[in-house]
C-alpha cells in the first residue's frame, strides 16, 4: 500500500508536467530539422535519420530498466540522474562536430525517457488513490501536447537561431527541471523489493527495437523487403512473449494494471497514432528542404529552411 505523504500536490504536478513536456518536445523538435542537419554536417539522408532513430531505440531500452530501478532505489533519485544524463546529452549534441557525435549524443539522451514511468510512479506515491487516474491523464495529455508543440517550434528556432539551438534550449529547460525535481519532489519512502526481470527486459527491448527499426528505415529498405517483413514478424513474436512473461513475473517491468486505466490507454493510443503523422511530416520536410535548396546557396539560412 503506497504511503501518501503531505506536500504540495499542485507544485509536484507542475514540476512533473515540466519534466515530461521537456523530453516529449525534445523527441519531436529535431525531426523537422533533419534536412538542415544533413546539410550542415555533410552527411547523407539515410545517415541523418539515425539522429531520430537512435533516440527511439535508446529510449526503448533505457526506459523500462530505469523505471524498475526507480521502484527499487528511489524514483526521485533516478529521475534526477536521468535528467542529468539528458542535459549532458543535449550539451554534447549542441556542440557535435560531426554526425557520429550527434548520433551518440542522441543515444545518451535516450536515458531521459525514464522520466515517463518515473513520473507516473511518483504520482502514485504522492497523490491519493482517487486522484491518481485524473492526474495520470493530465500528465499523459501533456506528453502528447509536448510532442506536437515540438514540431511547431522547430521551424522558427532553426530559422532564427540555427539547428544547434534545438539542443541548447532543451538543455536549459532540462537543467531548470532537474533543479526543480531536486528541490520540490521529495523522495518516496516506498520501495518495491525484488530484482530486475532481465528476461522481461530483453523481450521488451527486443520487440520495441524490432518494431521501431523497420518503421524508421522501411522506406529505404522497402516495405516489402525481407528485412522489413522479417523484423515486423519478429516484433510480433517478441511482443507476445513479453506479455506472457510480464503477466507471470513477480517483478514486472511495467504494471499492466496501469494500462487498464481509461485515462492512460486512451491518451497513449492517441499519442501512438500521432507517430505516423510525425513521420510523414519529417519526410515532407526533407523533400521540401531539398527542393528549396538553391545551387550555390552555401550555408544561407533561408535557402535551407524546413517547411512543415
Amino acid at each position: 500500500m503506497p504511503v501518501i505523504r503531505s506536500g504540495n500536490p499542485r507544485l509536484t504536478l507542475a514540476v512533473l508536467a515540466t519534466v515530461v513536456a521537456s523530453f516529449s518536445m525534445l523527441q519531436s523538435l529535431v525531426s523537422p530539422a533533419l534536412p538542415v542537419i544533413q546539410h550542415d554536417l555533410h552527411t547523407t539522408p539515410g545517415t541523418v535519420t539515425w539522429v531520430f532513430t537512435a533516440l527511439l531505440l535508446s529510449v526503448s531500452v533505457a526506459t523500462p530498466l530505469l523505471g524498475r530501478i526507480g521502484d527499487m532505489a528511489g524514483k526521485e533519485r533516478t529521475m534526477f540522474i536521468a535528467l542529468a544524463a539528458l542535459a549532458v546529452g543535449c550539451l554534447v549534441a549542441a556542440l557535435a562536430p560531426n554526425i557520429g557525435v550527434l548520433i551518440a549524443a542522441r543515444i545518451f539522451q535516450g536515458v531521459g525517457g525514464a522520466v515517463f514511468p518515473l513520473a507516473f510512479g511518483i504520482i502514485r506515491d504522492e497523490f491519493p488513490a482517487e486522484r491518481v487516474p485524473s492526474v495520470v491523464g493530465v500528465v499523459s495529455a501533456v506528453i502528447a501536447a509536448g510532442g506536437g508543440l515540438g514540431i511547431v517550434l522547430a521551424g522558427p528556432i532553426v530559422e532564427w537561431l540555427g539547428w544547434r539551438w534545438l539542443f541548447w534550449i532543451p538543455m536549459a529547460v532540462v537543467t531548470i527541471a532537474t533543479a526543480l525535481v531536486r528541490r520540490y519532489v521529495p523522495e518516496s519512502p516506498n520501495r518495491v523489493p525484488g530484482r530486475i526481470d532481465w528476461l522481461a527486459a530483453a523481450f521488451l527491448s527486443g520487440w520495441l527495437i524490432a518494431l521501431l527499426l523497420p518503421l524508421s528505415t522501411g522506406r529505404t529498405w522497402g516495405w516489402g523487403s525481407v528485412r522489413t517483413v522479417g523484423l515486423f514478424a519478429l516484433a510480433a513474436v517478441l511482443l507476445a512473449g513479453w506479455i506472457a512473461v510480464e503477466l507471470r513475473s513477480r517483478n514486472p517491468l511495467i504494471d499492466m494494471r496501469m494500462m487498464r486505466l481509461p485515462a492512460v490507454w486512451t491518451t497513449t493510443s492517441s499519442h501512438c497514432c500521432s507517430g505516423p503523422r510525425c513521420s510523414r511530416c519529417t519526410r515532407s520536410c526533407r523533400s521540401s528542404c531539398r527542393s528549396r535548396r538553391r545551387p550555390g546557396s552555401g550555408s544561407g539560412r533561408a535557402s535551407r529552411r524546413p517547411v512543415c
